[in-house]
């Protein structure tokens, strides 16, 4: 079984990009290895094709070559965050319906090749300057939300996960700036996808 980890710095984690093989030190590699124990008999190919910064548009532009053409069996996809981020980076503004646009057509190409697709909501805690995240956000996980609804995908709904359990601990527990995770914000996205993989791989 192939899965490929299609994203942004979230999951790309520090990997070297000059090699495909690196799964990188965050979620992925971690749930890499926990499946590896949890299931010693599957034969698992696992990438990372995480690529920090990136947007919904930079994704299309390689979603073939990233996706579609290692023909995976399962797909997790995980962006959204740069989309808003580049409103306040460079002035850049990604209006609801060009996210929508966007979303949809990854969508459309990854299941095109045939893979279960597992949609991972992007997420801002309340942390430094991530709180101006919060209201367009909110939109492109609407946006989200209808798309996986009308395609019955399964969604990670990271972001209200995250926004939960950190009513009552630090966020800054789960991640280091309200975007990137920490090794225990990495811990529960993986434990996460551990769970949305337990019916393919059990």
């Amino acid at each position: 079984m192939k899965i490929v980890f299609f994203g942004d710095s979230i999951t790309e984690s520090g990997r070297n990009l000059l090699d495909p093989a690196d799964l990188g030190a965050g979620y992925v590699k971690i749930a890499a290895g926990k499946l590896r124990l949890l299931y010693p008999d599957a034969e698992l190919e696992i990438l990372n094709r995480g690529v920090g910064g990136e947007r919904t548009q930079d994704l299309l532009a390689r979603v073939e070559r990233d996706v579609v053409a290692e023909k995976p069996d399962i797909v997790f996809l995980q962006v959204g965050v740069n989309d808003v981020w580049c409103r306040f980076s460079s002035g850049e503004e990604v209006s609801p319906e060009r996210f929508r646009q966007n979303y949809g057509e990854l969508v459309s190409a990854i299941l095109g090749c045939g893979a279960k697709l597992i949609l991972v909501q992007p997420y801002a805690l309340k942390m430094g300057d991530k709180q101006r995240f919060r209201p367009y956000l909110a939109q492109f996980n609407a946006a989200i939300g209808d798309i996986a609804e009308a395609n019955a995908l399964p969604l990670i709904p990271l972001d209200e996960v995250f926004t939960g359990v950190t009513q009552d601990i630090d966020p800054a527990q789960f991640t280091t700036d309200g975007v990137h995770p920490t090794h225990r914000g990495c811990r529960y996205i993986a434990d996460l996808v551990i769970k949305e993989l337990k019916q393919y791989l059990s």
